[in-house]
């Protein structure tokens, strides 16, 4: 008998250990091509209708991670796209399609859909698209490619699922960004700038997933512009967020993790550039080398947190979500620090918004940041008036002190540009996601979190910022940064309460997540765009070449050293001919025994393909640059660059077709 109780009480007292022990979570993560066409179509992000594509630097992907509860079997799907911005109508369509599809379980607060930010990849993807600044050109066959991808990434992930653990950590990135908006952010009160540190946020946080105590993958929040590719630069290109993904995906392919998925997603990066010198350069020698850099930097602070034991999660899955009609949304005079109810209002963009940013390369030469409406001009807002229409009255007074330059709330039918944003909180145990749609400067982002640990207390411990997710809509700034007019506030689209009205709606979702009242919205829902829409073909898919590609116009030499550039000029179609079906459009080979193995594509930082069309008397040569930039780390060996695509010949057939250029060598020193 003594034997049986003292059996059983060690089974009492072991049980709670093996309980915890249980997974908490099944997760998985996967990846899939996006890149959009490479020529001749403008570029997102610097509104420069000059700025169109001649080939690829880096491709561009969407990387999805997918959580699911073992107790609840509630889901989570967290995405980041290699792209500038995120139309809401990508999310209401990919929640349809995973939901018939997939798992009746997905739905606008638990598909989070967050848009990388690079400034260098192709527009066209956005249905409120013909009064755009930043394209006005809607592609539904590039549209299909993101949307498709997407799906498709988070779908297989889904039936990758496995019991895993979720683990969190933190480190500091060295010198990876620096406020772009010193003037705005010294205007918020002193006593508040005194509980930080630094003028930004240097902290990286990271949710990391292992499978038997294998790392399958991490998403980690760190804001900073992918900007340190310019407007000067006309190749696709994932920029400083895309290279470190693409540096860590490498590292863990050396230790035999093929499937690893490095997702660096985007924060509270409104305020903080990536080019050091503040003058759109640095901190590298050229454009690229600085993307590299930054990337980098960002790699290394993550590789310090993956090394680490980081505190695993428990506490399951929850979420909340909500529409907001942003162009009238009342604020309390808890939130409004007025002491009186306050309104938003419908959007607009400033004058200041046409500057740009000075440290970014600025904007158009008739505007200068900080003009408030104390320095309007009749004949800007004559031009204006003719590009779209004048603001009334109550928008001016609304958005004061803004100079408001395009009324974009207040156009008929319809606004051109959405009002009504998606918003939601997102709980993985104790690790808060805040859910935007925004490009949010670092006080502000302070102040969000601020309101929602003030809330949800012991329940969360760490909180990130999810901005540009769900779809895209400007700025927020503090009140007091408003007021200066910089570049942030003139993109502030709904006025100086906007910061006040989402403190107050995220402290009404950390409610609901507290009380465990979560709901979502289904009432008030944007607009939908897609009987408006135009598309259009993409540029010269459907060029003709009288002969199929096939000769090297450059050859490469025979003989490189290590650190140099390789390259060879090759006959070739518009890309856009085979677009999306061709896989890359440039490959670097390596003579392995006697067999040729691929080792770079079009998808490496190291490597860029350049498309030219060259005419003269009506005749046209098309041909593709290709080159590859070897480091020091390049293994000695023979090589060899190669050309694929898809021709559309004259007897109205497509076909593929590949070059390959001269072989040659790579050696440690010179000949």
């Amino acid at each position: 008998m003594q034997f049986r109780i003292l059996i059983l009480v060690i089974f009492c007292f072991a049980l709670p250990l093996w309980s915890e022990e249980r997974p908490v979570y099944s997760a998985a993560m996967a990846k899939k091509d996006i890149t959009g066409p490479s020529v001749g179509v403008m570029f997102w992000g610097y509104a420069r209708e000059d700025q169109t594509g001649v080939g690829i630097h880096t491709r561009q992907f969407a990387r999805s991670l997918v959580i699911r509860d073992q107790s609840s079997k509630k889901l989570l799907a967290y995405v980041t796209a290699e792209v500038g911005g995120i139309p809401f109508e990508i999310q209401r369509e990919v929640v349809k399609r995973l939901q018939l599809e997939l798992d009746p379980g997905f739905n606008y607060g638990n598909v989070l859909i967050n848009a990388s930010h690079t400034h260098s990849g192709p527009a066209g993807h956005f249905h409120y698209s013909e009064v755009s600044f930043y394209s006005k050109d809607f592609y539904s066959e590039s549209y299909a490619v993101l949307r498709d991808g997407i799906f498709e990434s988070i779908k297989e992930a889904y039936l990758k699922l496995k019991p895993a653990e979720l683990s969190v950590g933190k480190a500091m990135v060295s010198e990876g960004g620096v406020n772009r908006s010193l003037t705005a952010y010294l205007a918020n009160p002193e006593s508040e700038r005194k509980l930080y540190s630094d003028t930004i946020d240097r902290e990286m946080l990271q949710l990391t997933v292992s499978v038997s105590g294998v790392p399958i993958g991490f998403v980690n929040w760190y804001g900073v512009h992918p900007t340190n590719i310019t407007f000067d630069n006309r190749h696709i290109s994932s920029d400083n967020k895309g290279i470190a993904s693409l540096l860590a995906e490498s590292e863990a392919k050396k230790q035999g993790l093929n499937d690893f998925v490095a997702i660096f997603a985007q924060a509270n990066e409104g305020d903080v550039s990536p080019n050091l010198n503040l003058n759109n350069t640095g901190p590298g020698k050229d454009m690229y080398d600085s993307s590299f850099i930054i990337g980098k930097r960002q790699f290394v602070a993550s590789q310090q947190i993956l090394k680490l034991e980081g505190k695993r999660l428990s506490g399951g899955l929850s979420f909340t979500q909500r529409f907001i009609d942003m162009s009238k949304h009342p604020v309390t005079s808890e939130f409004s620090g007025t002491g009186k109810t306050e309104t938003t209002c419908p959007s607009a963009y400033g004058y200041s918004f046409a500057a740009g940013s000075t440290e970014e390369g600025g904007g158009h030469w008739l505007f200068h940041e900080g003009m408030t409406n104390q320095n309007r001009r009749f004949y800007i807002d004559w031009i204006a008036k003719f590009m779209l229409q004048s603001p009334s009255k109550e928008l001016r007074e609304c958005q004061n002190p803004k100079a408001v330059l395009f009324p974009m709330g207040e156009t008929k039918p319809i606004p051109s540009l959405p009002q009504i944003l998606p918003y939601g909180l997102a709980l993985v145990g104790d690790l808060t996601i805040l859910v935007l749609p925004h490009e949010v400067t670092t006080m502000s982002s302070r102040r969000l979190k601020q309101e929602v640990r003030s809330v949800l207390k012991d329940k969360t411990t760490e909180v990130v910022l999810s901005g540009l997710t769900n779809d895209f809509s400007g700025y927020i700034t503090t009140p007091e940064e408003y007021s200066t007019q910089n570049y942030e506030g003139g993109h502030t689209l709904h006025g100086p309460q906007s910061l006040n009205a989402l403190r107050q709606e995220f402290h009404k979702m950390s409610l609901e997540l507290q009380n465990g009242s979560q709901t979502s919205s289904t009432t008030l829902m944007p607009l939908d765009l897609s009987d408006r829409i135009h598309p259009l073909k993409v540029p010269s898919s459907d060029s003709v070449s009288v002969h199929k590609p096939q000769n090297i116009i450059q050859p490469s030499s025979e003989y490189y050293k290590k650190g140099e550039v390789v390259s060879c000029r090759v006959a070739a179609a518009n890309p856009n001919v085979g677009y999306p079906k061709v896989l890359s459009y440039l490959w670097v080979e390596v003579l392995d025994k006697a067999t040729w193995k691929p080792i770079r594509s079009d998808a490496d930082y190291d490597t860029k393909f350049t498309y030219q069309k060259r005419g003269i008397w009506g005749r046209a040569e098309e041909s593709i640059d290709l080159i590859w930039e070897t480091s020091v780390d390049t293994k000695p060996g023979e090589y060899r660059l190669v050309h694929e695509g898809i021709y559309h010949g004259s007897d109205g057939v497509k076909s593929s077709y590949r070059i390959e250029c001269p072989n040659f060598r790579i050696g440690e020193g010179g000949i």
